[in-house]
């Protein structure tokens, strides 16, 4: 059984630190960065064949802004996926990392969407004309400031926790976050893949019958945070066989809510989107916080303890004080 137990932990921490490697990150970079530079020309292609060809561009392109500023939403689209894949390997090394990456996704999502918003003006110059939807770019735009600014407080936080709580089997449990990671890693990559098929058979029907054309991110992104919801639920329910803590249990149930937070911002209609965002990781960095501060009051008694002759131990999920 320990035998089986040992190779079972090889597999994950081999196949793991193949795709952790510097050289399979850079090789996936270079291709990304190439994929969106691709995808941000062949965008201004179709948009500029829009633009000289209205006439065919009706028919073949009827649901595209053709302003060129919407073609930066491409690329974004890209460079988001990329995040994602990052997220699943700072699963391993940090769950309070991995909550980072999430923000920081979240508020490049608002950024794009700005973009997006811009190329909805057919003329930039003429966009005062139009109140409501030049209210819905300037919201968007204060809404990823202050998310930038939360997604940085968290993670300067994150830098400046204790960490002195270490499992008892630490190498067991971060062998179970790298199997997590890879399991979350192949189950993303089949949800983009799954995402772009339905895409475009949302396309193919829109061309065929005169459909709507959908947006993507409503097939990928949405079951993306329904995805991390539930690794974060079960990376929850497992860190209590090592970490006992009720302040870290407490933390990472916060984390959780976060995360709920975000996947109803999501598909929330405006100004609410935005709101539930910003709560989102206020919260986050609320939880983050105290948890910093009951540490180091943890840290400090330890200390005067020791120097007083004394050991105390803090105390256990459900033990009292």
């Amino acid at each position: 059984m320990i035998r089986e137990r040992w190779r079972f932990d090889r597999l994950f921490d081999s196949a793991f630190q193949r795709v952790n490697s510097d050289d399979f990150r850079n090789r996936l970079e270079k291709a990304f960065v190439a994929t969106a530079v691709v995808g941000f020309f062949a965008h201004l292609a179709v948009i500029a064949t829009s633009r000289a060809f209205p006439s065919i561009a009706e028919a073949a392109f009827g649901g595209l802004d053709r302003n060129f500023l919407h073609a930066i939403y491409t690329p974004f689209s890209f460079i988001l996926f990329y995040e994602v894949l990052l997220l699943t390997l700072a699963i391993p090394q940090s769950h309070t990392g991995s909550i980072a990456i999430q923000y920081q996704i979240v508020s490049l999502i608002v950024v794009r969407r700005v973009f997006k918003d811009l190329g909805g003006f057919a003329d930039l110059d003429a966009w005062v004309d139009q109140p409501e939807a030049s209210l819905a770019v300037l919201l968007d735009m204060a809404t990823a400031v202050l998310m930038f600014v939360l997604a940085t407080a968290f993670d300067r936080l994150r830098r400046s926790a204790v960490r002195k709580t270490e499992p008892v089997d630490l190498a067991g449990f971060v062998t179970l976050k790298r199997g997590t990671a890879l399991l979350l890693g192949a189950v993303l990559v089949g949800l983009a893949v799954s995402s772009v098929v339905a895409w475009l058979g949302s396309v193919w029907s829109r061309f065929g019958q005169g459909g709507e054309l959908a947006e993507l991110d409503l097939f990928f992104f949405p079951a993306f945070f329904e995805v991390m919801i539930f690794t974060d639920v079960f990376l929850l329910i497992i860190s209590i066989a090592y970490y006992d803590r009720y302040e870290i249990v407490f933390r990472n149930a916060g984390f959780v809510i976060s995360t709920v937070l975000l996947r109803a911002s999501l598909t929330s209609a405006p100004p609410y989107n935005s709101a539930l965002g910003i709560l989102a990781m206020a919260y986050g960095v609320v939880v983050l916080w105290v948890f910093i501060l009951h540490s180091k009051r943890i840290e400090t008694g330890s200390k005067e303890n020791l120097a007083g002759g004394e050991s105390e131990k803090p105390p256990a999920l459900g033990e009292p004080q």
